[in-house]
């Protein structure tokens, strides 16, 4: 049996598959400490002049597409888009993982063991992913929590935002 699919609608197996692109501006800081250190530039997060420490960040993934909870999502992969201009060393750093909450838990549960841009010695705009190996539920809120981090105000760190691409970039 052959199948098509008329153009602009998706297949099934597509269907059930996230395919979000978050930009950074989408995210919000988990603190009034947080927001007070942080602030968009271009569309990124960035420290505000003259401060350092690390700060957090969350990442709505929308999920707009109506399944049962026998039909799980397929979360395959979590993607970084940032700037950390010291590469491994341990001045700045931007990190990201993604996290599940299902309707009957308190707290969210880690779905990645997540990125960290301390793993490359890119110093530009870079992205960096990580193979997410837990598929959860329809009948869940899923997120990504970033940190943000420097301890130098000279250091040009920035969080441009996230996506969760179907197959490896």
């Amino acid at each position: 049996m052959l199948v098509t699919v008329a153009p602009g609608f998706e297949s099934e197996a597509a269907a059930a598959t996230l395919y979000n692109r978050i930009p950074a501006s989408a995210c919000s800081p988990e603190s009034p400490d947080d927001d007070a250190v942080l602030q968009l530039s271009n569309g990124s997060w960035v420290f505000a002049p003259n401060e350092t420490g690390t700060a957090t960040l969350w990442c709505p993934v929308a999920t707009d597409k109506p399944h049962s909870a026998l039909d799980p999502y397929s979360i395959n992969n979590l993607r970084l888009w940032y700037r950390d201009t010291d590469g491994t060393a341990t001045g700045s750093q931007v990190t990201a993982q993604l996290y599940h909450r299902s309707d009957s838990a308190s707290n969210p549960s880690s779905m990645t063991a997540g990125i960290d841009s301390n793993s490359s010695s890119a110093t530009s705009n870079n992205t960096l992913w990580a193979d997410v190996t837990t598929n959860t539920t329809s009948n869940a809120l899923f997120f990504v929590r970033v940190t943000i981090s420097r301890n130098l105000s000279s250091l040009n760190v920035a969080f441009h935002g996230v996506d969760l691409p179907q197959s490896p970039p």
